[in-house]
């Protein structure tokens, strides 16, 4: 032993007294046994520490490589998962853009439509008025003319009126005229008829004395003459 006590000195005596050199011998025999087998010990300890922290090492860096592709799957799932967001987000941004620019563009073409209609409306009332105007104007010409036509197919009317009633008023006086005239001619010829009557019925008077024959051929004369 490299440190003795009391007591190890007592029995080293003992042993001594006892057993002598044999027993010594024997004990540095054990001792180096002992040493050898701590020796061993020492070694194998060393290497199975060796070995522990070789699969220590060994365990860490599977651990590691294991949580780097642990960490690399994540990642990747994880940008994946982005990209599908980030995908899908500009999927529904991009169909919502569509949809935007369509109700844009429908709204847009509307617009146009409602912009043109009210244009051609406008264009359309605009042409109303103007050939409303025209239509007025030749409306008032119209009538205007009607009105001169009027007025001078009045006058012709009316000088026409007046022209043929003179020639009435003419045409009577002619006919009043002829009738003075046919009506003194009648008074006269009524005249001599009454006064060849009275001459005729003077000579029958006479005739009526010297007889018959001459009063029956005087009734016939007279009868003639009433018959003229």
């Amino acid at each position: 032993m490299a440190h003795t006590t009391p007591d190890n000195a007592s029995m080293e005596q003992v042993r001594e007294l006892l057993m002598g050199t044999q027993l010594k011998d024997m004990e540095n025999r054990i001792q180096r046994q002992e040493e050898r087998f701590m020796q061993e010990i020492a070694d194998l300890r060393d290497t199975v520490k060796n070995r522990v922290e070789s699969l220590e090492n060994f365990m860490k860096s599977e651990a590691s490589s294991l949580l780097h592709r642990l960490q690399e799957e994540k990642t990747e799932r994880a940008t994946a998962i982005k990209n599908e967001q980030r995908e899908r987000a500009e999927s529904l941004k991009a169909e919502h853009k569509d949809r935007v620019d369509a109700m844009k563009q429908d709204k847009r073409e509307r617009d146009d439509a409602v912009a043109q209609l009210n244009k051609d409306l406008a264009k359309k009332e605009e042409d109303f008025e103007r050939k409303l105007t025209t239509l007025s104007s030749t409306l008032d010409t119209a009538e205007q003319q009607l009105r001169q036509l009027l007025l001078a197919e009045s006058a012709r009317l009316s000088a026409t009126t007046e022209e043929k009633y003179k020639e009435a008023l003419s045409a009577l006086a002619r006919t009043a005229a002829q009738l003075r005239h046919d009506l003194v001619s009648r008074s006269a010829l009524s005249a001599l008829f009454t006064e060849n009557a009275v001459t005729l019925a003077g000579d029958l008077t006479i005739a009526e004395g010297e007889g018959s024959p001459t009063k029956t051929t005087s009734g016939t004369d007279k009868a003639a003459v009433a018959g003229s």
